[in-house]
């Protein structure tokens, strides 16, 4: 099993931030994303395994995303062999990390946002981030990524799915960095699914995806 830490910030499940995060590329009503249904799954893997060295290391042209210490991503890849299909993966957690850094940083400029995510999904993310900042949000905890999966549809296109697992983040007031909702440790991991495609430097761009809350992919 591949396990790809990164430092970051995410938004916390609160009510109004998942009203957010369900406007994000996408929606929860389970609306098909053509070649999505065939996404094959990889399992994850149980929580005490060891820690690989990071499967992205060495990526050159990856812009750096840095949000501080008050958050943690543990990305598990599963165990993808196929390189092809583990490039699309790092590239969607790639378009995970980038929303993060909007949202620890209120900045909409951030290299990553144009670079791992274009089209409606884009549209959707500033959405997302100016009304973040707005209501003057951060969060700090740990989110867990796992069973991601990935499949080539062809023409520079793959559909892909993992699970999120925020039930250890919390919401905090971005200014003074108080926590302003706890975490809900009751939380259900949220499934996304999705469309990427590929630009002509290489990079596997998230265009569009879809949340399903209580997803049995993700029990």
């Amino acid at each position: 099993m591949t396990r790809r830490r990164t430092r970051t910030a995410l938004i916390a499940a609160s009510a109004a931030t998942a009203l957010l995060l369900t406007a994000c590329g996408g929606s929860d009503n389970g609306d098909d994303i053509p070649g999505v249904d065939e996404t094959t799954q990889e399992p994850g893997g149980p929580e005490d395994e060891p820690e690989d060295p990071p499967a992205d290391e060495g990526r050159e042209g990856r812009p750096d995303i840095d949000f501080g210490g008050e958050f943690e991503h543990i990305h598990e890849s599963g165990d993808v062999t196929d390189p092809e299909l583990m490039d699309v993966i790092l590239d969607i957690q790639g378009f995970q990390d980038a929303v993060a850094e909007g949202i620890a940083s209120h900045d909409n400029e951030r290299p990553a946002l144009s670079y791992y995510i274009a089209g409606p999904a884009r549209t959707a993310t500033l959405t997302l981030l100016d009304n973040v900042t707005e209501q003057g949000i951060s969060s700090i905890g740990t989110a867990r990524y796992f069973n991601y999966g990935a499949t080539l549809v062809g023409d520079g296109a793959a559909t892909f799915s993992f699970c999120r697992d925020f039930s250890e983040v919390a919401t905090i007031d971005f200014e003074t960095k108080e926590v302003v909702e706890e975490a809900d440790s009751d939380a259900n991991p949220t499934l996304y699914a999705g469309r990427a495609e590929q630009n002509d430097d290489g990079v596997w761009q998230t265009v569009e995806y879809n949340l399903t809350q209580d997803a049995q992919e993700c029990q």
